[in-house]
């Protein structure tokens, strides 16, 4: 088949933006041209810097902040501009196919492909149905679901699970040579703590104040810890203070060796992070993003939750003891840990760049036809 130009909205989050990612590179192997549509958030920029084999483009627009915010004269303003340049990127690019994977940045993109009448594929990540899928669903050739558990009224032959997609790089090594790699003990218990693209400063205080709670354990066990930019110098200090083992990073691309040399995952609860954990087969303790919007978040963790996959805590709920206690029970019963990492890993769809890179292909077919 000739490539075709297949535009895809994914900015704004990481759990966007990286099954984009995924499947852009599998798009490039097989001959086809993609374009990212990226947000103008730092996240985005820093998730990207490493890819410079794939295009991408910025839109300056934002999430809808509501009819009574204060931001809704600034959402306008960029809303016109964010149209205006996506108009100019279909002018130029001439795409033949959008795979939108949700988000705020993924409305613009979606409207103009509809004017156009070019073939529409959604992909929710989430367990509960985003506000862009729900306003485009009816028009899309497909939605692809990331969760089974999720429910979104369509026809049923418009509706594929296909999983979330990974990055090529997330491949799992050996734990022993990932904790050497990263300087860290493979004798001692390694937690891996992050918030996210979004929300982590909630996580990194709550982990901080129970890491008193966990200082008989200082010589077996050891952290590996990304806070964001914000939070970096406190948590470092922490760690130091207490005499923890500890890497302490603001951000970092080298995710498929922290998974790998651990040993319990501490996260939020974004669709991506889970398929994260469960691809590595780990245990984890997922404390969901309180302002995720339609406590998505949450909805993704009880998944986890329902299965014994992962302990799942509210924020404003849980206790710096009831963590540590938490911890203390995962870490000591081997057979716990291992069921709980085994239940994850039955969860991951390790076909899930391919099957969406068939029907982008299929798409593409009938158009054409």
């Amino acid at each position: 088949m000739k490539g075709g130009n297949i535009l895809i909205p994914c900015g704004g989050t990481g759990g966007h933006l990286f099954p984009g990612i995924a499947v852009a590179e599998k798009l490039m192997e097989i001959g086809h041209n993609p374009l990212l549509i990226l947000s103008e958030k730092e996240v985005d920029k820093e998730a990207i810097k490493n890819k410079n084999n794939i295009a991408w483009q910025s839109l300056p627009v934002m999430g809808w902040p509501g009819f009574f915010s204060k931001k809704i004269f600034s959402f306008s303003l960029k809303l016109f501009r964010g149209y205006k340049k996506c108009h100019s990127i279909f002018l130029t690019f001439n795409p033949d196919l959008i795979l939108a994977f949700g988000g705020f940045i993924s409305a613009i993109p979606l409207y103009l492909g509809l004017q156009q009448k070019l073939p529409l594929i959604l992909h929710e990540a989430n367990a509960t149905v985003g506000l862009v899928t729900k306003l485009f669903s009816g028009f899309a050739q497909y939605v692809l679901l990331g969760m089974k558990e999720c429910e979104i009224n369509v026809s049923p032959s418009k509706k594929i699970f296909t999983g979330i997609p990974l990055r090529k790089e997330m491949v799992k090594s050996d734990r022993k040579e990932a904790c050497r790699s990263l300087d860290l003990s493979p004798a001692r218990k390694t937690l891996f703590i992050f918030g996210g693209s979004q929300g982590a400063h909630g996580l990194n205080q709550l982990v901080l104040k129970t890491l008193p709670f966990l200082l008989e354990r200082k010589d077996q066990i050891q952290f590996v810890h990304l806070t964001g930019s914000k939070d970096y110098e406190e948590c470092l200090r922490s760690y130091n203070d207490l005499g923890y083992k500890a890497l302490v990073e603001p951000f970092s691309h080298r995710m498929a060796t922290y998974y790998s040399s651990s040993d319990l995952v501490i996260s939020r609860a974004g669709a991506t992070t889970l398929t994260e954990i469960c691809a590595f087969g780990l245990p984890s303790i997922l404390i969901p993003y309180p302002y995720a919007a339609n406590d998505h978040q949450k909805k993704n963790a009880v998944v986890l939750e329902k299965a014994k996959a992962a302990f799942v805590f509210e924020e404003s709920k849980v206790s710096p003891e009831i963590l540590s206690q938490t911890l203390k029970r995962v870490l000591d019963d081997r057979q716990l840990s291992q069921e709980m990492g085994r239940r994850a890993q039955v969860m991951f769809e390790p076909n899930s760049t391919d099957k969406i890179v068939e029907i982008v292909e299929r798409c593409l077919f009938k158009r054409r036809k």
